[in-house]
């Protein structure tokens, strides 16, 4: 469900018009209302917490839309999926956490990864959908390492309030673009539920039973399946620097978590 983001994008700002900054506003606004049944559940977290992960959130959202409306829906997720090494690069200076013989491995390759795809997998006239991919990404470290600061356990009402304040943040600068068709209004219920509210629950609920490192490797089906999804609907092919790029990025994600996952067996 999350991978047909990218899918679901283009085909509200390439077949519906719609234009991208309504999307990233009204998309988070309607997953912020689905969920909103959950708010009263977070009335005592920590307020300025809550907004600067909001704020990380925004620049997520905002980023991965505008970054997959302006280049290839393989750019946009390959580039935000590198956030795990920028977390980890966050964690030694906020956390004071020492990174392991295989964590500088995947750094070293998600790096190379990342570098690919920003010097060789764009055309001219992308540089913004390049320059947007990357911030998605930095601001989804900044999310996971303020989350993870934030001792709370009701993730679903957190989640209503960081899309409610990506809307409200991103009105504005939507403003007069909210002309939308009952199609492309359909498509855009669509994305919220199905692609970003409802698999967010499941895999919450899959939590439950399922190892965070193992968790983490299974939702790198998204970035592999986002442009194969673009790609057999929109026509949309990525460029062999980008699936380079991509394939370092995921090897070095996977090298990462499961190792972890094999430290975590054996403890």
């Amino acid at each position: 469900m999350w991978s047909l983001g990218g899918l679901l994008i283009k085909v509200l700002t390439q077949t519906y018009h719609v234009d991208p900054r309504a999307v990233a506003c009204l998309r988070s606004a309607i997953a912020g209302l689905i969920l909103s049944w959950a708010l009263p559940g977070i009335s005592k977290a920590p307020g300025w917490k809550v907004l600067g992960a909001g704020l990380s959130y925004t620049a997520v959202v905002a980023g991965f839309v505008v970054s997959t409306t302006v280049t290839t829906a393989a750019n946009a997720i390959f580039l935000e999926y590198a956030y795990p090494l920028f977390v980890a690069i966050g964690a030694v200076f906020i956390f004071h956490e020492r990174l392991g013989r295989r964590t500088v491995v995947a750094l070293a390759l998600g790096m190379a990864g990342v570098a690919t795809i920003l010097i060789f997998g764009w055309a001219p006239g992308e540089q913004k959908g390049m320059a947007c991919g990357l911030v998605s990404s930095l601001g989804f470290a900044a999310f996971a390492l303020l989350s993870r600061s934030i001792r709370y356990d009701n993730p679903l009402g957190l989640s209503s309030a960081y899309n409610l304040t990506a809307a409200v943040l991103l009105f504005l600068p939507a403003w007069g673009t909210f002309s939308l068709s009952w199609g492309a209004l359909l498509v855009l219920t669509a994305t919220a539920t199905f692609q970003l509210g409802v698999p967010y629950a499941l895999f919450l609920k899959g939590l439950r039973t399922v190892p965070t490192t193992d968790a983490a490797i299974i939702t790198l089906a998204e970035p592999v399946l986002n442009p194969v999804w673009v790609w057999l609907f929109m026509g949309e092919v990525p460029r062999p620097a980008t699936l380079v790029g991509g394939g370092l990025i995921i090897l070095a994600l996977v090298a990462r978590f499961t190792g972890a996952s094999r430290r975590a067996e054996r403890s």
